[in-house]
């Protein structure tokens, strides 16, 4: 770790590159215009250039969303058209320019949780670490070039949680202007998709917590209301209109909808919560891989073998031809190696384990607090939004703002085995995680 600490500019400065130089690839070898994507949110897009206003839930699938994303995208729409002239080919070059506010967000996102590693770590060598797992988290890897208000709301997100941990953590942070600029981002959040309202609960469970246990509860309580006043004052548009034209703030298309629905049905014999199987993983790849969608294959229902193939590895969604609901299968097959998935997968469980520990060494530490909660209210949240759902609702995009949470815990695990455990054990610790790091670079 000596090494390491005093290298730790260098060694980041080159996973940066790196990162860049792999991005470029990424995009470079697309075999879509716009990028890597579950659901074709450009859709959105193309209808706001066209029709000169917000698109609304009848317009396409997945124009139900607020409206974050579609004012952030246009410009870069607009701008690619444009470039493109009067040939035939000037929606595809809209579409390229479309996927730089993927590549714009995923930076935000991956540039706010190093700061927020580098926050509570406070240590480069552990800086170092958090952050290299931040760039080769191969989820964000693949999100940062697919426009959609996933990514959106992630770098959104992200950013929110750094500024409300230091507005937490640090007095001199606790002021209007800093109350004001956390209420700005929670409102962001929530205005890039439903999910951004969790950034506003869980600024109104801390600063909840905080004045009943605060010696200056009336200064806490005016800042609370700052941050949800302004949060509120900015995305409520979006929810007043889903109330007035649907009678319901949280309206989506299809089965999303449904699982808003205080009469939601629930499926829960279509989902199992006690398996986890990494073989199961690795069988969905390759050209011995079973045909078909994924959502129709067993690995599917065990939801944390699920999240966790997401998490780690494309689970097939992009490599294998049929995975993706569509009727001109836009993605090719790509012949990855079985053995560098597989050792993605199986080093992937060292930083897993490490989070858990993370997570309970941290779990009496004023700073982690707002972590604390993200988490539990996301994941109680999700769970419960996905068995409202037979199908498609498992996905580790939709939770990925919570992959600073993720590292913080990891750096804080590592800490832990340095101090715990044995050299030769924690001195292993930290080789299986640079090998995962080499293992998601490959």
């Amino acid at each position: 770790m000596a090494t390491l600490r005093r290298h730790a500019s260098p060694i980041l400065w080159a996973l940066v590159a790196a990162g860049l130089v792999l991005r470029a690839l990424l995009a470079y070898f697309s075999p879509t215009p716009f990028g890597y994507v579950f659901d074709y949110y450009h859709e959105a897009i193309e209808l706001f250039y066209e029709k000169g206003r917000l698109p609304i839930a009848a317009d396409c699938w997945q124009c139900y969303h607020p409206p974050l994303f579609y004012l952030l995208g246009l410009p870069f729409y607009a701008v690619g058209v444009w470039l493109g002239g009067a040939r035939d080919s000037a929606p595809e070059w809209g579409l390229r320019a479309l996927t730089l506010l993927a590549v714009a967000a995923g930076a935000v996102a991956t540039y706010c949780s190093a700061r927020l590693v580098q926050f509570l770590a406070r240590d480069r060598a552990l800086t170092a670490i958090g952050v290299a797992l931040v760039l080769t988290f191969p989820c964000l890897f693949i999100s940062s070039y697919g426009p959609d208000a996933d990514i959106v709301v992630t770098a959104a997100m992200t950013a929110f949680l750094l500024a409300f941990t230091r507005f937490v953590a640090e007095p001199r942070r606790q002021t209007w202007q800093g109350a004001m600029w956390v209420g700005a981002l929670a409102g962001l959040a929530a205005s890039a998709k439903y999910s951004g309202l969790i950034a506003l609960a869980t600024a109104g469970v801390v600063m909840s917590l905080r004045v009943l246990f605060s010696r200056d509860r009336l200064r806490t309580l005016v800042y609370g209301a700052i941050i949800g006043g302004v949060a509120i004052a900015i995305a409520s548009p979006k929810y007043v209109d889903n109330w007035r034209r649907h009678g319901t703030p949280l309206f989506a298309n299809g089965s999303a909808g449904d699982a808003f629905s205080s009469t939601r049905e629930y499926y829960w014999d279509e989902y199992d919560f006690t398996s986890f199987s990494i073989t199961a993983i690795l069988d969905t790849s390759g050209p011995a891989a079973p045909k078909g969608e994924l959502t129709d294959l067993p690995v599917y229902h065990s939801v944390w073998t699920t999240l966790y193939g997401l998490a780690w590895s494309d689970l097939s969604f992009f490599s294998v031809r049929g995975r993706i609901s569509d009727p001109n299968p836009p993605y090719p097959a790509r012949a990855i190696p079985r053995a560098v998935i597989a050792a993605v997968l199986y080093l992937a469980l060292v930083p897993t384990a490490l989070s858990l520990i993370g997570l309970l060494v941290t779990a009496h530490r004023r700073e982690y607090l707002p972590l604390h909660v993200m988490l539990a209210l996301t994941m109680s949240s999700y769970l419960a939004w996905v068995v409202a759902q037979d199908a498609w609702a498992l996905k580790t995009k939709y939770i990925m703002f919570l992959l600073p949470v993720f590292v913080a815990y990891v750096v804080a695990g590592v800490r832990w085995t340095l101090r715990r455990l044995p050299r030769p054990l924690s001195g292993a610790v930290v080789i299986a995680l640079a090998a995962l790091v080499l293992a998601s670079h490959l």
